[in-house]
C-alpha cells in the first residue's frame, strides 16, 4: 500500500518541530536544523505537500547524537515525528513491528516489577 499524506498531522508535527526548534534560540547546531528544514515546515504547515517526501533533510545528524543533549523539549522526537509524517506516516508493517515492540517492553516492564 502507497502511504499518503494527512496533512492534519503533518501541519501539526511541522508546527511542534518548529516551535521546539525555537526553544533553543542560541544553540547553533539545532537553528542550523531548523534553517535546513524551513521549506519544508512552511510548506507543511501550509497543506501544500500532497505526496510522501523521502529524503528528509539532516537525518544523519541523528544517527550521531548531536541532538541528544536537547531532550526538554526533545529534538529527536520532533524531528522522528515530522519526518515520519513527511513520509506518509507509518506503513502497516512499522505499526505493527511499534505494537510488537510495545508489547515486549511492557512484557519485561512487568516481569522487573514482579521480581521487586
Amino acid at each position: 500500500m502507497t502511504q499518503a499524506i494527512d496533512s492534519v498531522k503533518l501541519k501539526a508535527a511541522a508546527e511542534h518541530l518548529e516551535w521546539v526548534c525555537k526553544q533553543y534560540p542560541g544553540i547553533v547546531v539545532v537553528q542550523d536544523l531548523y534553517e535546513a528544514l524551513l521549506p519544508l515546515i512552511e510548506d507543511a504547515k501550509a497543506e501544500r505537500v500532497r505526496t510522501p517526501v523521502e529524503k528528509i533533510p539532516c537525518g544523519y545528524l541523528f544517527g550521531d547524537g548531536l541532538y541528544e543533549s536537547y531532550k526538554s523539549p526533545n529534538v529527536d522526537e520532533a524531528y522522528v515525528n515530522f519526518s515520519t509524517e513527511m513520509k506518509g506516516g507509518l506503513s502497516e508493517e512499522e505499526k505493527e513491528l511499534l505494537s510488537d515492540t510495545e508489547s515486549l517492553q511492557k512484557e519485561i516492564l512487568g516481569r522487573v516489577n514482579h521480581r521487586k
